[in-house]
């Protein structure tokens, strides 16, 4: 079998490599830390298969199973597939869009929704709306992300990812956007409009409002002002600009929380859960609100066990995981429910 030619998903499936990202043989542990050594050009796509495979098993026992899930979902969806196979996709390949497949890894505290093989007709608006849940991730056909804040829209122009990459949002959202040559991605809003190919931003655009504020974290964006055309602004990373009915536009530095000096304009996404010396109860409820997802008692003993800690962007998974290692107990995915017992 020629290894050279593994891409990510590769990896991820082969028993072998997962056998050794799990230090489940020490054969196969030998053989990929030698191989990598000799192939140092692999050790980035080898490196974001083992977090996936972390992800995956999530010390639950349901690795194969998920594995299958993975397997299927490249097959079924049609731009995922395309990402494998297409040599000019393969260096953009997320975490991201495997937990998209998958459905259960909630990346940034939210629900996944994508678009399947049977695409929207060329001239269908989509509209996709975060509901009543704190924020829920959005993967698009073009490869880029979007996290919608609680009760925010995005509605996807006719064409979107054939003929154009241009939506309108309401609410707010954390875009990372994939970059494409011929078509940029623009974001409507009422008081401006964002023209981007590839970078990272936040904006806050919610109806009633008169305050709307673009934020950049990374790359280059174009600002035009609403009944403006002429009024351009660039945007460089750590400045936002923010527009207010009563006032003239202004550009000036991202607000840095003082104490952890991260950007507070993203707060939001951040998913920071602090627990002080707390119930497991009381915790589940905490993780149903960030995560949106059910969490039950098999146990009610499990109920009074009591942790600390701070969780920042991980997934549920991962926050119980860390969370056993104080004070043991158990859980599994069941019926779209996480189960927790002794």
């Amino acid at each position: 079998m020629n290894f050279q030619d593994y891409d990510v998903p590769d990896f991820v499936c082969d028993e072998s490599f997962q056998r050794y990202c799990l230090d489940d043989s020490e054969d196969d542990i030998a053989f990929w830390k030698k191989w990598l050594n000799e192939h140092p050009e692999k050790k980035a796509a080898a490196l974001e298969a083992r977090g996936l495979i972390a992800m995956l098993s999530a010390r639950q026992g349901g690795r194969v199973s998920q594995l299958k899930h993975l397997e299927d979902g490249i097959e079924r969806y049609n731009f995922l597939q395309e990402a494998v196979t297409t040599t000019t996709s393969r260096s953009r390949w997320k975490p991201l869009k495997y937990a998209a497949v998958l459905g259960g890894g909630l990346l940034l505290a939210g629900s996944v929704w994508l678009f399947s093989r049977q695409q929207p007709a060329k001239d269908a608006l989509v509209v996709i709306n975060a509901g009543n849940g704190p924020r829920k991730t959005v993967v698009l056909p073009d490869g880029s992300s979007i996290v919608l804040r609680e009760n925010s829209t995005v509605q996807l122009e006719p064409g979107f990812n054939n003929t154009n990459r241009t939506l309108s949002l309401s609410g707010e959202a954390f875009f990372d956007v994939s970059q494409h040559a011929r078509h940029p991605f623009i974001v409507h809003t009422p008081a401006f409009d964002i023209k981007v190919l590839g970078t990272v931003f936040n904006v806050s655009a919610y109806g009633g409002n008169q305050e709307t504020t673009a934020a950049l974290f990374k790359g280059k964006v174009e600002i035009t002002l609403t009944g403006q055309p002429g009024q351009r602004v660039i945007l460089q990373p750590n400045q936002k600009l923010t527009t207010h009915a009563a006032a003239p536009f202004a550009v000036m530095p991202l607000d840095a929380d003082p104490v952890d000096h991260k950007a507070k304009e993203i707060a939001w996404v951040r998913s920071r859960l602090e627990i002080e010396n707390e119930p497991l109860e009381t915790i589940a409820g905490k993780l149903e609100k960030w995560y949106g997802i059910k969490v039950v008692f098999a146990d009610d003993t499990v109920k009074q066990y009591r942790y600390s800690g701070t969780f920042e962007s991980e997934t549920i998974l991962k926050a119980l995981d860390a969370l056993q290692l104080s004070y043991p107990f158990n859980y599994k995915m069941q019926n779209n429910q996480i189960v927790i017992s002794k």
